[in-house]
């Protein structure tokens, strides 16, 4: 749905003022990204409008309980384990699994 000016927060739904420092983040569900404040993409389809970092803040955990592509399984990823290859003790090689 497109916004326009008085543009309202997607968190609180406070109304921007014209000297209010806003962000705004896209609509990507694979990284989170807050964007300086710019009209032109604040009417673009998607955008979040977000007026402080208390909102800034809701949408990272709103982002951060989604299930998406974001999330990596404990067994795709790297992980250290001891490996006997000459080291001293204590020490770690990385392996790849």
């Amino acid at each position: 749905m497109k916004v326009h000016s008085p543009y309202r927060c997607d968190y609180c739904l406070n109304l921007k003022g014209e000297t209010n420092h806003w962000w705004l983040r896209p609509p990507d569900s694979q990284f989170f990204t807050v964007l300086r404040w710019d009209a032109t993409l604040a009417d673009s389809e998607g955008y979040e409008h977000i007026c402080s970092e208390s909102c800034a803040a809701k949408a990272l955990s709103k982002w951060m309980t989604q299930p998406s592509a974001h999330i990596r399984h404990a067994g795709s990823m790297p992980f250290a384990a001891p490996v006997d290859n000459g080291n001293k003790a204590g020490k770690c090689t990385p392996v790849q699994v």
